[in-house]
């Protein structure tokens, strides 16, 4: 359980690490870019549905550069999709462990 409150804090740090920062340098847009990197963190921290959740304009904010919210496709960056998978893998297995720890301590008693 503390692997999994651990990782919502790395792994919004290292989606802010791969996610180009906005290239308007107004204090609104950095505080809508630190909201969007961990919501994108918080939700890819519960299996199955994290890819779901992200709204499409949240994507557009995050992968287009420019901060040109009209550029179609809006493309990820190169390691955004591994880290997703990681996180994703990562958060499955910590689940999986969670839940076999509460059969076991059951199952004793």
């Amino acid at each position: 359980m503390c692997w999994l409150v651990l990782s919502l804090i790395i792994f919004p740090w290292l989606f802010g690490q791969i996610l180009p920062v906005p290239q308007k340098a107004g204090s609104l847009d950095a505080d809508k870019y630190e909201q969007a990197v961990q919501m994108v963190a918080r939700a890819n921290a519960v299996p199955f549905v994290g890819p779901l959740i992200i709204d499409a304009e949240i994507k557009k904010f995050l992968f287009c550069p420019s901060g040109d919210l009209s550029c179609l496709p809006p493309i990820p960056p190169e390691w955004f999709q591994f880290l997703v998978i990681a996180q994703n893998v990562f958060s499955i297995i910590l689940v999986f462990f969670i839940g076999l720890a509460l059969r076991n301590y059951f199952r004793i008693k």
